[in-house]
């Protein structure tokens, strides 16, 4: 088998047709499609079995419930092909996606391809790189800087089921710790400079996010990453980008969800901890000449002396 396909499922009976047909429609015949139940209580569980037995390629697999880091792992061993790939069962993809992504990765050891964010009212959708256009010296360090998103790759299988990945169990921001080590320690890295990928943006998923307690495990993630670096001996190689990472998640697209909830001053004061900790010289980073004016206007000034102004603006 070329490809395996994993699916973590639960209570998604709105949206895993358009998900499955869209897998059930791939160009690319040498796929097999993991399908995890991970203890559904809606109609997920009957909508999964019936396309299990309608096509051959397709396994079903029911779990207790355990989130989604568990309901992938769980599937990795009984992968068999020598891609391993992930699909979340709210989102889809076009019939030519796996065929070209299996095409481009050549000897690479994991190929990455561009995202769109798909919203209902179609003025709100947009495309994004699924590799940062932001100049590095290394393909890798450009990769780091790229969405981190398990769903948006294929992979060697080899990378899980010999060296051992797994993704955290029982918290938001799961792909981070695995994403960010696969791309620092990759020989190659393949991209597909096209945009198949639809993420859907709906109530209750971590962009959409503000009151729930889950967002600040950002935190205890990040932490997770930089020891991962460390334990590795790649946390002085990468260091700018990490720091980076951390910019972006406790200062700025991060604050932006932070800000909104009603722990913020917590949230803030313990991201002001672990900047000074960590990157005490971070408004120096080279790659916020990157970012729009607007985003380095909010680094620059976003204080608790102007924080009145941001929330107003932002809530």
């Amino acid at each position: 088998m070329r490809l395996s396909v994993i699916v973590p499922m639960y209570n998604v009976e709105a949206y895993l047709p358009q998900c499955l047909d869209s897998l059930a429609n791939q160009t690319l015949t040498d796929m097999e499609v993991l399908l995890v139940d991970d203890g559904a209580t809606d109609g997920t569980s009957k909508i999964a079995q019936e396309y299990a037995e309608k096509y051959s390629n397709f396994r079903y697999f029911r779990k207790e419930n355990g989130g989604l880091s568990d309901a992938r792992n769980y599937a990795i061993p009984f992968a068999t092909g020598e891609l391993l790939a992930f699909l979340d069962s709210d989102d889809w993809v076009e019939p030519t996606l796996y065929e070209k992504m299996v095409s481009a990765i050549g000897d690479a050891d994991v190929c990455v391809t561009d995202i769109e964010y798909y919203y209902e009212d179609p003025a709100r959708r947009f495309v994004m790189k699924g590799l940062s256009p932001w100049k590095a010296d290394t393909i890798q360090k450009q990769a780091l800087l790229s969405p981190l998103f398990a769903w948006n790759k294929i992979y060697k299988a080899e990378l899980f089921q010999k060296d051992g990945y797994r993704y955290p169990i029982g918290t938001w921001y799961e792909d981070h710790p695995v994403t960010t080590m696969i791309f620092a320690k990759a020989d190659k890295i393949a991209y597909l400079e096209e945009c198949l990928i639809h993420y859907r943006q709906r109530e209750g998923s971590i962009m959409a996010a503000t009151n729930d307690r889950r967002i600040a495990q950002i935190f205890d993630v990040l932490e997770l990453v930089r020891n991962n670096f460390q334990k590795e001996g790649l946390y002085e190689t990468y260091q700018t980008e990490l720091e980076y990472l951390h910019i972006e998640h406790l200062r700025l697209y991060g604050m932006f969800r932070l800000i909104r909830t009603n722990d913020w001053s917590t949230h803030y004061d313990r991201s002001e901890t672990v900047m000074k900790q960590y990157f005490p010289d971070w408004k120096q980073n080279p790659y916020l000449a990157n970012l729009n004016l607007k985003n380095q206007l909010f680094l620059k000034t976003y204080n608790r002396s102007t924080a009145w102004f941001y929330h107003w603006l932002i809530r």
